[in-house]
């Protein structure tokens, strides 16, 4: 159910909108937890606009919505959000200015968002069903011989879960230029979030439970998008165009409830999310490996829990302790596998009847670690094996400084094929998407036909693809281990319009 009532007034010069609405639903059979039982939600949002004459301008929303999965006293939540826009190119003493930047404007925004979902989990302030264990799993009474079966709580409850929130900041500029032609718009933006929906790390020994969902992390993500357009029509009906954007986005956890941990380098917090933890590659065995490792440290290579032996991977022994272990994974290597930057250009021109389009993207920053290509010839099952990783394994000490992988071996398969930045590969690429070219029919025998369009085109979907990474598509996350590849596509085609 939904309900609106909106309005709008001039006075002069000023414009003034408001909306004020409520919506109300419920879902049946909703997914995860507790199927059986109707999910709903309350909602009521606000809205009202100002602007003078197009210049000034002004939005105040505001939202107030109800949740089930939180107890009554944090059910609700309260979500203000505004925003200001100034277009500089409309003010008198932008008048000299006009014809280089035809449009100028400045906006911000700042607003509070929130969020009432972990996972599929639901009404997290009250225990989850209560699970039976009938193969006999409790003893009662004194000189008991056999257990009895019995019911017990599977998953604390928490009567404090609330919504989590981020605050959301945006600064941007919107400009023309060269008889607007060429556009620009830039974008900075900020979030912060806090209070987010997730399970600790840690597991007391006296609680003998699955932890609830609390509010415990904290996130934050900045950076900027840049989008530029050129479009101009040339003499002869000849016209092209070009738009491209890039975008930049880093985050960082700021806090997470961590299990204390025996190195700086082992703590999430201060990483980017999904920061990976490794050990560090610093080469492979060989008769100088010895020598070399002391020069390069001043220590002897740290044990490996094996006798390492010619063609296996060494691990740089971070904490200096003589032996390699969890402590010496880090978290410090690499991008995840989200990539920092992306790019994109859609670009075409027509020139009567025939059109040309094309569309790349890109991204960068951003790292896939090999799961299942990790293992060698022979120990890969039912998974293939690439012939570059073959072609570039560990033979002889010929080899030690310019083979990729480690022997082609199964023994010392948990040191040589453990996490770590040997494994650790870079995904980026810039690949063409598509490229359609087109011609429009407009023949006199069409009228007659009542035949109103008639097109006739060619295209074609993943063509290209430029990349250092191997292993299958880089855009896919999916990526790290075998799965079908990218399909490559062509077609021809004919379009009619009655």
């Amino acid at each position: 159910m939904e309900l609106a009532l909106n309005y709008a007034r001039k006075f002069g010069d000023h414009n003034v909108t408001g909306l004020a609405l409520y919506n109300q639903s419920k879902k049946y059979y909703p997914g995860g937890t507790y199927t059986y039982i109707p999910s709903g939600y309350v909602g009521f949002v606000g809205r009202v606009t100002y602007d003078w004459r197009t210049r000034y301008m002004a939005e105040f929303n505001v939202g107030y919505n109800g949740s089930e999965n939180f107890n009554p006293e944090n059910r609700y939540g309260f979500f203000p959000a505004g925003s200001i826009g100034w277009v500089l190119s409309e003010e008198s003493f932008f008048t000299p200015l006009k014809k280089a930047v035809n449009y100028l404007k400045l906006r911000a925004s700042v607003g509070l968002v929130g969020n009432d979902k972990s996972s599929n989990e639901r009404f997290l302030y009250i225990p989850d069903a209560y699970e039976y264990k009938g193969d006999g799993g409790y003893f009662f009474g004194q000189n008991v011989n056999n257990k009895r079966p019995g019911a017990y709580e599977a998953t604390k409850s928490n009567p404090y879960a609330k919504w989590e929130t981020a605050v959301k900041q945006n600064y941007g500029l919107d400009a023309s230029f060269l008889n607007e032609r060429l556009s620009l718009s830039v974008d900075y933006f900020m979030e912060k979030r806090k209070d987010i929906l997730t399970k600790p790390d840690y597991l007391p020994g006296i609680l003998g439970m699955t932890l609830p969902v609390v509010n415990v992390g904290k996130t934050e993500n900045k950076g900027f998008e840049v989008q530029l357009k050129w479009n101009e029509t040339l003499e002869n009906d000849f016209r092209y165009w070009a738009n491209f954007n890039l975008s930049f986005a880093r985050n960082k956890i700021t806090f997470k409830n961590e299990v204390e941990q025996n190195e700086a380098w082992m703590y999430e917090t201060g990483r980017r999310i999904g920061a990976r933890s490794m050990y560090h590659f610093w080469g492979f065995y060989d008769e100088t490996a010895d020598q070399r490792y002391l020069e390069q440290y001043g220590m002897s290579i740290a044990d490996h829990g094996i006798t390492l032996s010619p063609g296996d991977c060494v691990y740089v022994d971070l904490n200096r302790d003589g032996k390699l272990d969890g402590n010496d994974a880090t978290r410090n290597i690499g991008y995840t596998d989200v990539p920092e930057y992306t790019a994109g250009l859609n670009a075409g021109f027509s020139w009567k009847n025939f059109d040309f389009s094309m569309q790349w993207t890109g991204a960068w920053n951003v790292d896939r670690m090999l799961s299942e290509f990790r293992r060698p010839l022979g120990d890969t099952n039912e998974k293939g094996l690439l012939l570059y990783q073959y072609e570039n394994t560990w033979r002889s000490s010929a080899d030690t400084y310019s083979a990729k992988f480690p022997r082609a071996s199964s023994l010392h398969a948990s040191n040589n094929y453990a996490g770590s930045d040997l494994y650790l590969v870079n995904a980026s690429y810039l690949r063409l998407k598509n490229i359609e070219i087109g011609y429009n029919m407009n023949f006199p025998f069409m009228k007659r036909l009542k035949l109103n369009d008639c097109r006739i085109y060619m295209n074609g979907y993943n063509l290209l693809t430029l990349t250092a990474f191997r292993w299958g598509d880089p855009e896919s996350r999916q990526s790290d281990r075998p799965n079908y590849p990218l399909t490559r596509v062509f077609n021809i085609g004919l379009k009619l319009g009655f």
